[in-house]
């Protein structure tokens, strides 16, 4: 975890432009293009990918092919399983099974997992208008938020017993897109007043006890809280801190993450008045580097 005490930060570096939901495992890191292209990153060299959407995990990658999903060796590449996944959208992969979400015509989210020579079963289901977000994995162990008419929550999946274990949950914030390195959890905490990235340890915990590492402006414009010729009041002496305003013009949400033992990475989305949104991904280092 990083330094106890550090102050949040305000602004992330730029890892990839052009680019979203990050997966990350044993020093690789791959992401998907805005284009329909994937890359895998080895000792920060680029790899063009056969597929799309990739995850890693476990000494394996996956990507989508058509309708199906190709299990590989990550060192290697060499092609392991496939599986016909029709439907499916986001992925996660482990070394003992194979996760993903798909979505029909109704907006009912599914979430399927296999293991090696097994069939596909399904774990989770949410009905619209809730969702599943996207899946991890740690083993047998399954992550995701769901949300629902009833609120946001993440939630940890034992995937051999179908056990459920709610680890993380705030009622009037939006907890999303879990990653973890099977130690930590790191994910999105949303309200009208910011969007943050919180890590803390994997399990049941509020997340008011999460470590704070990065703030972002809210993804809804905030007013200057207080009224035209008048100033916000001061508390022995100071105005209390605020958190970010977004600039005029500018909607950015932050998204899907991955997690290694150096940084965390989260999918930044930009909407910027008069051009076209736009993915980016950000990287938070957890400790000094070099």
């Amino acid at each position: 975890m990083s330094e106890p005490g550090r102050v949040a930060q305000t602004a992330a570096p730029l890892f990839a432009g052009s680019a979203y939901d990050p997966t990350a495992a044993a020093g690789l890191v791959a992401f998907q293009r805005p284009d329909g292209s994937a890359l895998l990153l080895r000792a920060g060299s680029p790899q063009h990918l056969p597929g799309s959407h990739p995850a890693l995990g476990g000494g394996r990658i996956a990507w989508r092919e058509g309708d199906a999903i190709v299990v590989a060796d990550a060192a290697t590449l060499d092609r392991l399983e496939r599986h016909a996944a029709p439907g499916a959208g986001v992925l996660a992969v482990s070394g003992s099974l194979l996760a993903w979400r798909a979505r029909d015509a109704a907006g009912t989210d599914r979430i399927w997992v296999v293991a090696p020579g097994g069939e596909a079963r399904r774990i989770l289901m949410q009905a619209a208008p809730g969702e599943l977000g996207r899946p991890a994995l740690l083993g047998d162990q399954l992550f995701c938020h769901v949300a629902g008419p009833a609120g946001n929550h993440v939630l940890g999946v034992d995937t051999t017993t179908g056990a459920q274990e709610l680890l993380r949950a705030e009622p009037g914030a939006q907890l999303t897109n879990p990653a973890t390195d099977g130690r930590l959890l790191l994910y999105v905490r949303a309200t009208g007043r910011a969007q943050e990235l919180r890590l803390g340890l994997l399990g049941p915990r509020e997340p008011a006890d999460d470590e704070l590492l990065l703030v972002h402006p809210s993804s809804g414009r905030r007013d200057r809280e207080h009224e035209p010729g008048r100033h916000r009041h001061r508390h022995r002496g100071r105005r209390p801190l605020l958190p970010p305003r977004a600039e005029p013009g500018v909607v950015d949400t932050l998204w899907t993450t991955a997690l290694t033992a150096e940084a965390a990475f989260v999918t930044r989305l930009r909407a910027r008045r008069g051009a076209a949104r736009t993915a980016d991904i950000l990287r938070v280092p957890l400790a000094p580097e070099g």
